[in-house]
């Protein structure tokens, strides 16, 4: 077998490593016309970024498999037209991601980034008895919309800090169910909006969630709750959501994903502050997509991955199949 790997040079020797002699690996860039020209006879591709084209012409692809747990840049249409490959992603930074979701929650309402902004100019406005006292998170109401890996270990640390959890998936069940107090549907979860102090998202990009967070869906949100998202950029309405930042019709944001990324990552390279000023606004905690960015992450999804394709090529059914017609 042939794997194609359009990774760095030390990415592709791990791989090769683990795997061995049992296939060839083989290394590209990342765009589709390199992809094409060194794996169009590749039986596997590891990576999260695989357009339609590469889908469509690689007539040998059996497996994809990306290193993180979103898969909404592999191209679903194409999979789903040739109906014989297996998608794959990892969970491992499930974990690091779950603690970055509680920084960024408690980094929101204890106003960290406001006070260390102002103590580096040696203002001292929001010291005791300042204009914005810190948001306790004790004995409130969580809302996670999205139970799988990363909402299941976001739940189980939320638990120290004594708050109800609710949470909402699309069948209104969980196996992670035992981790909250309450399960409902995402299509019937207005009641559940509007008892929440903190609402996070950590659910996959679909067809369904695109849009999930929408004008309707804000205002059901009490003025002072806290809105987290660490799952992808547009589960929410941009403009929506920054009109009601503005306003103060909600407490705050924290957010670790964007609708628009630098052209490496595949964007078009316009950052959020050209359409809507997120970075003018108090109530905003930003961060640029880095939740699962840790010590030992990057090292552990290379060697899950590689180990993983290592079972599909010994006829072994791997691990973390995703279900293409949901999405994740």
């Amino acid at each position: 077998m042939k794997v194609l790997i359009p990774y760095p040079e030390e990415t592709v020797k791990i791989i090769q490593d683990i795997i061995g002699n049992e296939a060839i690996v083989v290394q590209s860039d990342r765009t589709v016309e390199s992809m094409l020209s060194l794996g169009s006879d590749a039986d596997i591709i590891a990576t999260g970024r695989v357009p339609a084209e590469y889908i469509q012409s690689a007539k040998s692809l059996k497996m994809i498999h990306g290193f993180g747990a979103g898969i909404d840049k592999i191209d679903r249409g194409a999979v789903l037209e040739r109906g014989d490959i297996i998608v794959c992603n990892s969970h491992v930074n499930a974990a690091e991601v779950a603690e970055y979701t509680i920084m960024l929650l408690l980094s929101l309402s204890k106003r960290i980034m406001i006070c260390d902004s102002d103590m580096r100019k040696g203002n001292w406005r929001m010291a005791w008895g300042g204009p914005f006292p810190n948001i306790e998170i004790r004995n409130k109401t969580c809302l996670i919309v999205g139970l799988g890996n990363i909402g299941a270990e976001v739940a189980k640390r939320l638990r120290s800090f004594d708050v109800t959890i609710h949470a909402a998936t699309r069948t209104g069940t969980s196996q992670q169910s035992e981790l909250v107090d309450k399960v409902v549907r995402i299509d019937e979860v207005e009641e559940s909006v509007k008892t929440a102090d903190f609402v996070l998202l950590t659910l996959p990009l679909t067809v369904e969630s695109k849009n999930l967070v929408d004008g309707q869906f804000i205002s059901w949100m009490k003025r002072e709750s806290l809105l987290v998202n660490i799952s992808r950029g547009a589960i929410i309405d941009e403009g929506a959501l920054y009109q009601v930042l503005k306003e103060n019709r909600i407490g705050g944001a924290a957010l670790d994903v964007w609708w628009d990324y630098p052209p490496i990552w595949g964007g078009s390279g316009q950052m959020p502050s050209e359409k809507y000023p997120f970075h003018e606004l108090e109530n905003v905690v930003l961060s640029p997509h880095r939740a699962a960015f840790s010590e030992n992450i990057e090292r552990d999804q290379i060697q899950f991955v590689a180990e993983n394709i290592l079972r599909f090529i010994r006829g072994e059914k791997p691990l973390n199949i995703v279900n293409m017609a949901l999405g994740y």
